[in-house]
């Protein structure tokens, strides 16, 4: 772990003082700045800035998880009849808004700019929660659970809009190399920020209950309610701190290079790569004499936007028309709606039990009849702090160790592959627990249930849970890709509003314990082809956006340099990197996001038999043929296919690198060559 982390240093970079870049080449012209050798590694301000705004995010969504029983003790009032419980409403006014910010902040982030709405949705953030902070009854003259609604709503707008922000200030200020770490570790937040809930959830309870003289077994209402009502505030109050934080951060970056090119402002795109990678280090055009063609319509966007201006629903009708005329080339229209479904599917499990769980977590920890009922019926102190320990084991110790894994692992692994068996391993698990869970229920096996339950949290954050932050980032083009990504987000908060109004009318009914284990595991039962239709989707819609592990990455890396930027020889070259998959770039994902690779659900099972035919018949045709060899020389009886471990996709734009009768292989074209060649002195003369 010690040598993964030494190449997000920052200090051992070999310093640039001058950097060449051709303005008639837009993408190339940012390439070089952000993927400049010595320049490429992990950017720790663009993490700060993104990864910041995502903790509070996190903490600001899981904290109803610890003050929801406080809520319920201090304001036991049905916010109206029929209601199932007072959590409902802030967990269903927070979704709806966030869908809302999803959409619309991702929409404002390609039209107006990242900069133009960078921190915005972080002060609403504040605003909202300094205003839950402060709800109240009156002297009977106003509901609580009303303002509490009225405000996480416009909470949930923030948290909406910080999904695509964050997402776009990770992809389009990474460099092509470490583009998988910096949003792999933005999404580390989500699961740190979550323990944070937690974590200041009980240090407040402990401490503000000391500080007040609250015993943990006291029972009387007029004596607990109001330090239990202070402690709620507070625990939500605290995370306005963290987002004023991120705001101030997020107004020192400026505008991404990415979002400047596609305005044509090919100049100020590298100018601002420069001031963050590069400070002080001086820029040469290589064709100053000629103006960009780019550039040649700088003038353009602006006019754009003045149309825009003057006519503002005729400006939305184009760009609508614009974007359903690129979802229609290249099967974008399949990976934008692979995304939102594979999203929403997601969410319906990992909400349905991260979201409003605390009867969910007191029904798996219960092991028998009686303690469930007494865990009804505990002090209000005992009750939160048992809430929110039980959360910490049981969904904290396995989203964080997820996180971390994936973390490591990011560059190593092609994404889409993995997030189709992390969904079938998920399908499996739920299987399993659903199954179990008949037997487990109020049963001393109920660890049978808690460890199942920890495991799916792991195996959520190792794969599914990570991939659908950080692919629709990376799949889409500069124009469109806040819009698509939000659309994306607002799908899987759809999938989780599903799947708690499914938990509250269906399952729980508005009663705080289950009698029977039924809908409970019939539940986890339904969340198995949940994940298995995920696992479909993502096999034949979207595609892989890395490249095949033996691809030669020109772009990133010279032959002899190493990542800290220094001439180390090639005899350094680790077997750690020899390992790595090489990203995409994100300009070239854009122009062609197949990239030869097979997508459609048609086509795919075709390949999959076709496929499996072909490879039986040809490793069996080079297994003899190696065998027969005439000149007393034992070779290795391996097909093609187990020559080197690489992407079960097949690319078809690098003819150099890849030989074109071995797209489904990803064999080097020379590596390919010298097999055949292999094959050739075996066989001995014709």
């Amino acid at each position: 772990m010690g040598g993964y982390f030494s190449t997000l240093k920052t200090g051992a970079r070999r310093v640039v003082d001058a950097i060449e870049y051709d303005p008639q080449d837009p993408d190339a012209a940012v390439r070089s700045v952000l993927d400049c050798n010595g320049l490429d590694g992990f950017q720790w301000r663009v993490w700060w800035v993104a990864a910041s705004g995502f903790f509070t995010t996190s903490y600001s969504i899981f904290a109803v998880n610890v003050i929801s029983p406080a809520l319920t003790y201090v304001y036991p009032d049905n916010p109206s009849p029929g209601w199932p419980g007072n959590s409902l409403i802030i967990n269903l006014t927070t979704l709806v808004g966030t869908i809302i910010g999803a959409v619309v902040f991702g929409f404002l982030a390609d039209r107006k700019g990242r900069k133009a709405v960078y921190g915005l949705e972080l002060a609403i953030v504040v605003v909202a929660t300094i205003g839950m902070t402060t709800a109240s009854t009156g002297v009977s003259s106003m509901k609580v659970y009303g303002w509490i609604g009225f405000w996480r709503a416009l909470l949930g707008i923030g948290i909406g809009a910080e999904y695509p922000l964050s997402s776009i200030i990770a992809a389009e200020w990474s460099s092509t190399k470490s583009r998988g770490r910096m949003m792999a570790a933005v999404f580390l937040m989500q699961s740190v920020g979550q323990l944070a809930a937690y974590g200041f959830g009980l240090a407040i309870l402990v401490g503000h209950s000391r500080a007040q003289g609250l015993s943990p077994d006291e029972t009387d209402y007029k004596v607990a309610a109001p330090t239990i009502d202070a402690i709620w505030r507070i625990i939500i109050g605290i995370g306005a701190f963290p987002a004023l934080a991120s705001l101030v951060l997020r107004r020192t970056i400026p505008e991404t290079p990415y979002y400047l090119v596609e305005k044509g402002r090919i100049a100020d795109a590298v100018t601002a790569a420069v001031g963050v990678y590069a400070p002080g280090a001086t820029l040469q055009p290589t064709s100053q004499d000629q103006m960009s063609p780019f550039q040649s319509n700088s003038n353009e966007p602006r006019e754009k936007a003045r149309e825009f201006q003057d006519s503002w629903w005729s400006g939305i009708k184009d760009y609508i028309r614009e974007v359903r005329e690129h979802l229609s080339q290249q099967n974008r229209w399949r990976i934008l709606l692979g995304v939102m479904l594979t999203w929403w599917l997601l969410d319906l499990a990992y909400y349905g039990l991260g979201l409003d769980n605390p009867r969910t977590i007191s029904t798996i920890w219960s092991s028998s009849p009686e303690q469930a009922n007494a865990s009804t019926t505990l002090p209000i102190y005992q009750m939160l702090h048992n809430n929110i320990v039980h959360n910490i084991v049981t969904i904290s110790s396995g989203t964080l160790p997820g996180s971390i894994i994936i973390l490591l692992a990011i560059d190593y692994v092609p994404r889409v592959t993995l997030m189709v068996w992390t969904f079938v391993t998920l399908a499996g698990l739920f299987a399993i627990n659903g199954g179990t869970f008949f037997i487990a229920f109020e049963h001393d096996k109920n660890t049978l249930t808690i460890v199942f339950y920890v495991l799916a949290q792991v195996v959520f954050n190792l794969g599914p849970n990570t991939m659908t932050f950080i692919l629709p980032a990376e799949l889409f083009a500069t124009k469109y890709r806040g819009t698509f990504y939000g659309l994306a987000a607002a799908a899987g908060k759809l999938g989780a509003l599903t799947i708690l109004l499914i938990n509250n009318f269906a399952i729980y009914s508005g009663d705080s314990i289950l009698s029977t284990p039924n809908k409970f595991a019939g539940t986890l039962l339904g969340f198995t082809p949940a994940m298995l239709l995920g696992a479909f989707i993502a096999w034949v819609w979207l595609p892989e956006v890395q490249f095949p592990r033996v691809h030669q990455n020109e772009v990133v890396q010279d032959e002899n340099m190493s990542d800290d930027g220094e001439d180390h020889g090639e005899d350094r070259i680790t077997f750690r990197e020899k390992l790595k998959l090489p990203n995409r770039p994100l300009a070239k994902i854009a122009q062609n996001p197949e990239g030869g690779q097979i997508l459609g659900m048609r086509r795919n099972l075709k390949r999959l038999f076709v496929r499996r035919n072909a490879d039986s018949d040809r490793r069996l045709s080079a297994v003899g043929t190696l065998e027969s060899g005439t000149d007393g020389i034992f070779r290795r009886g391996s097909s093609p296919q187990a020559y080197h471990a690489v992407h079960s996709r097949s690319f078809d734009g690098h003819a150099d690198d890849l030989d074109p009768g071995d797209l489904g292989n990803g064999m080097p074209a020379r590596r390919n060559s010298e097999f055949r060649q292999s094959i050739g002195s075996a066989m001995g003369p014709h």
